[in-house]
């Protein structure tokens, strides 16, 4: 007996040894966290994950997550109400802990507090909003569902003291695990990984998502089996498309629609080509207007949708595919990742498309289509569409495909402008504004409520500028660019010392500060677009001043003009001008880039900073 017991005890270590003991145990927490006023290694954090622990049992097949978070300052507050992944049987408790003089205050978390939100047939977004959080509040939040998680985050936007994952070994399931990020792990085994004290993941200008970039393993299951029962899933993008075409909510979701059909006779009515149909369709589906939910599936019936006249960007999208398969124009989905949600890795995978667009092709030509803005031509993609590669889904057939928009940041100022004896500038403003900077400008003017607004928020963003009167062309021609012509005043922008003058030609559009600060970065500039912005200057110098010195005329340019500034001066008689063109002719720079960018910015933000002087004669 007692060698039994010494032998258990022994395996009993052994194992310990092996996988280790939990670091954390829901609701048991300590009282130095809840006194923890600042983190040492990161002061500026306004919360810290104190604990990220999760298991999956290979025997029960049930994966436990226990969260546990400090909030450090009101910032923070945000992290207790999240965001989490899960599946439909994911269950869930959380507590918050407060130190109220000397005493634990503990409060739990309500099931009217959690919401579930279905994203596939079997991936879900868990809205969690944890009660009575301030700062100096532990979080505690345990998550237990079957399988294994789709996604593990060894780092955040915030510190991590402690993150760790064990998944055992199973006979039953297959999956891949893919690894993300720059950060080094401490502990990294088969089948146990641990990151301590990971920092917080800084995001930096011109970056695509942080997703493809922070610290985390990304998972994907290939196949269960039990006896007598197998499936497999993402073994290949074939066997992708096979699970959305068989789905209700994608696949299926675009046959029928027989509401569908009275917009496809009027359409075939009216247009005379294949383009003007197209164009139509696109249209016509637009006045299902976007709640702005990014969503792969579909939420509901397509009729019931058009009806309401507001979906999620997959109602829109398959929609739009079904009508034009109805105009005899061949129309197919494409599942994608948007920006935000991270790259689409060249493995299969299903986890990670959270969008849909329609491809359609006419005459040998593509079109990539997205009708959840009304105020984007009928062949733009929105920005967060534009991540590279998506799945061509062609019944059970899926193929990559490299998604593309014709579009680029494109516009032009020109302004005529005369010196005052006052020290003012007055006189005129004219901007034309294309392709995605037009869709920008008809957004944003969409927000105010009035012209009044307009102006006032252009007054108030341009100290010393007054604008008297404006006008705008082409506003509701999405197609067309945005033409604006304003009459304005600017003050304060000449400065007068003893019998000189002095003002910077750029004015309002000078640069001041590099967006490149860190001296080096780990990961791509991601523009996402290219860029063409031109602006002329004509300033009207009176009599009685000449001048004393001008900005010199330069080209700025990276290798393969890249990155190319171009500043020409001149000046006949009392009229200075000034041409100033900006192109970014790629949309990705890598990291090895980095530091001739920053020191391209360097040198645009000195020339901006140049004046033209003038002497009282």
């Amino acid at each position: 007996m007692k060698r039994s017991i010494v032998t258990l005890f022994v395996f009993f270590v052994l194992l310990l040894s092996v996988i280790g003991k939990p670091p954390v145990k829901f609701g048991k927490i300590d009282i130095e966290d809840l006194k923890m006023e600042v983190y040492d290694l990161d002061t500026s954090a306004p919360a810290i994950v104190l604990c990220d622990y999760g298991r999956f049992n290979s025997t029960t097949f049930d994966f436990v997550r226990i969260l546990r978070i400090k909030i450090l300052k009101k910032e923070g507050f945000s992290w207790g109400n999240k965001l989490f992944p899960g599946s439909q049987k994911t269950a869930i408790r959380g507590k918050t802990y407060n130190l109220v003089n000397g005493e634990i205050i503990t409060d739990k978390l309500k099931s009217e507090s959690i919401y579930r939100e279905r994203i596939t047939d079997d991936y879900y977004r868990m809205r969690i909003a944890m009660p009575n959080v301030k700062v100096g509040s532990v979080i505690d939040i345990e998550f237990t569902f079957p399988g294994i998680p789709f996604i593990w985050y060894f780092q955040q936007v915030i510190p991590v003291k402690w993150s760790e994952l064990i998944i055992e070994s199973s006979p039953y399931i297959d999956f891949r695990k893919n690894f993300y990020g720059f950060e080094n792990l401490d502990v990294n085994t088969d089948t146990r990984w641990i990151a301590k004290n990971m920092p917080a993941f800084k995001k930096e200008p011109y970056t695509n998502s942080i997703e493809n970039y922070i610290t985390k393993f990304e998972f994907d299951i290939l196949s269960i089996s039990f006896p007598g029962y197998y499936k497999s899933f993402t073994t290949s993008w074939d066997a992708v498309a096979n699970l959305l075409d068989k789905s209700d909510y994608f696949g299926k979701a675009i046959d029928g629609n027989i509401f569908l059909n009275r917009i496809a006779k009027e359409i075939e009515s009216s247009c005379t080509s294949d383009i003007d149909k197209l164009k139509s369709a696109c249209d016509s589906i637009k006045k299902v207007k976007w709640n702005e939910d990014e969503r792969l599936l579909t939420s509901n019936n397509l009729y019931l949708i058009y009806n309401k006249e507001i979906g999620n960007s997959a109602d829109i999208n398959l929609m739009l595919v079904s009508l034009l398969n109805k105009l005899d124009i061949p129309a197919f989905p494409v599942a994608m990742s948007t920006r935000k949600n991270g790259l689409l890795p060249y493995y299969p995978t299903l986890e990670k498309l959270n969008y849909v667009i329609a491809c359609a092709k006419l005459h040998d030509e593509t079109y990539f289509l997205d009708a959840t803005e009304e105020l984007m031509p009928y062949d733009f993609l929105p920005e967060r569409c534009l991540n590279y590669r998506g799945i061509l889904i062609q019944n059970d057939k899926g193929s990559q495909i490299e998604i593309k928009s014709p579009g680029e940041r494109k516009e032009a100022a020109a302004y005529m402008l005369n010196l005052n004896d006052d020290l003012t500038l007055s006189g005129n403003a004219e901007y034309i504004r294309h392709e995605y900077c037009a869709f920008d400008f008809r957004k944003d003017y969409q927000q105010f409520n009035s012209e009044d607004d307009f102006l006032e928020n252009i007054e108030n963003e341009n100290p010393g500028l007054r604008i008297h009167d404006f006008t705008i062309e082409n506003l509701d021609s999405i197609s067309l660019p945005v033409k604006e012509k304003y009459e304005i005043e600017v003050v304060n922008s000449v400065t007068a010392i003893n019998n000189m003058l002095y003002f910077n030609p750029l004015l309002f559009d000078s640069m001041k500060e590099n967006p490149f600060k860190v001296d080096q970065r780990k990961y791509p500039v991601d523009y996402a677009l290219c860029e063409d912005k031109t602006y002329l200057y004509n300033f009207i110098i009176p009599d009685g001043y000449e001048i004393v010195e001008l900005p010199e005329s330069v080209i700025i340019k990276l290798p393969g003009k890249a990155i190319q500034a171009t500043f020409n001066v001149t000046h006949l008689d009392n009229k200075i001008t000034v041409f100033y063109r900006f192109n970014i002719n790629k949309e990705i720079f890598v990291s090895t880039e980095y530091q001739v960018l920053k020191e391209f910015y360097n040198q645009l933000i000195k020339k901006h900073a140049e004046f033209i002087i003038l002497k009282k004669i």
